[in-house]
């Protein structure tokens, strides 16, 4: 199983995908609290202006944490996203502030449950109707998806879910997760372009589909395009789920100074903009407890 971390500073067990996380049905949604809230007003200015770059990336070399090894590997990738999800206990200070502190990184996990929650939603309102098709869009291992299809008691012989990716590395991390959640019947993984849609799955027609953590690295011309692709493969009637970002908590310039995660804000109005300019329709908008991502749900209403 490829490993979360790849660092020689940070030795992790190797171990079985997790099919659920710790908390995920019992604790409550992640908001930062007031000492937190000024915490951030204190410390952003050190963070995103007055402090060389090379010295708060040398505080963060001396961590053991995993996460923090993982984001100076591959800012952004899933093997980082997977490590949020799980939120070990911190290993050190740094670690405690990069895993429990960080507002994105609260907002990810709320993110995560919002949208498995939908997903579930769908697929059991979908499925009970007709056999279904799932698109994941920039998916990795797809746990959103793998985890909507187990929780929402649909038949998995009643579903193909195709989770679509450039690089193909989170793969077989997928496959274990399918594997131990009992879907690997209805999951397809597939290395190629969502933009090209129809080449990569020429007869598919779906009735669900996800782009989320990926809409943020996306500039507005790449989105509309996407976004144009994944229409003319939908159903009548189809859904497709998506978030906006915004940064309320002004620490986006520290992630793109420290890390180089270059994050795209979108309000829920500018993301409303985008959907409607290739014929989708808006019908719900949550935004996180966090208040860092609106959640989108929109619907293909007609034929072309």
């Amino acid at each position: 199983m490829p490993a979360l971390a790849d660092s020689s500073r940070v030795r992790e067990r190797h171990h079985a995908p997790p099919l659920r996380f710790a908390g995920d049905a019992t604790m409550p949604y992640e908001v930062p609290s007031m000492r937190q809230r000024a915490s951030y007003l204190l410390t952003n200015p050190w963070r995103n202006f007055l402090l060389p770059v090379r010295v708060l990336q040398r505080q963060m070399t001396r961590s053991a944490s995993p996460l923090i090894a993982e984001a100076q590997a591959r800012p952004g990738g899933w093997r980082s996203m997977e490590i949020l999800y799980r939120n070990d206990e911190p290993v050190d200070r740094s670690d405690r502030q990069a895993l429990r502190d960080d507002p994105v990184s609260m907002a990810s996990r709320n993110r995560r449950r919002i949208v498995t929650g939908k997903l579930a939603s769908l697929m059991t309102a979908h499925g009970a109707r007709s056999p279904i098709s799932v698109l994941g869009i920039g998916a990795g291992p797809g746990r959103h998806i793998q985890t909507a299809l187990a929780d929402s008691g649909t038949d998995p012989a009643r579903v193909n879910a195709y989770l679509i990716d450039r690089d193909d590395d989170a793969f077989d991390y997928g496959r274990e997760l399918a594997a131990g959640l009992g879907i690997s019947q209805s999951i397809h993984f597939l290395k190629g372009d969502a933009c090209r849609i129809r080449e990569v799955l020429p007869d598919v027609a779906a009735q669900i589909v996800k782009v989320v953590g990926l809409a943020e690295y996306l500039t507005d011309p790449q989105l509309v395009e996407l976004f144009r692709a994944l229409r003319d493969v939908m159903v009548p009637g189809g859904s497709l789920i998506t978030h906006g970002m915004v940064d309320p908590y002004g620490t986006g310039r520290f992630l793109r100074r420290v890390w180089n995660v270059k994050h795209r804000p979108r309000s829920a109005k500018y993301m409303t903009l985008l959907l409607e300019s290739v014929g989708l329709t808006v019908v719900d908008c949550v935004v996180e407890p966090a208040g860092v991502y609106p959640i989108i749900t929109a619907l293909k209403l007609k034929f072309d």
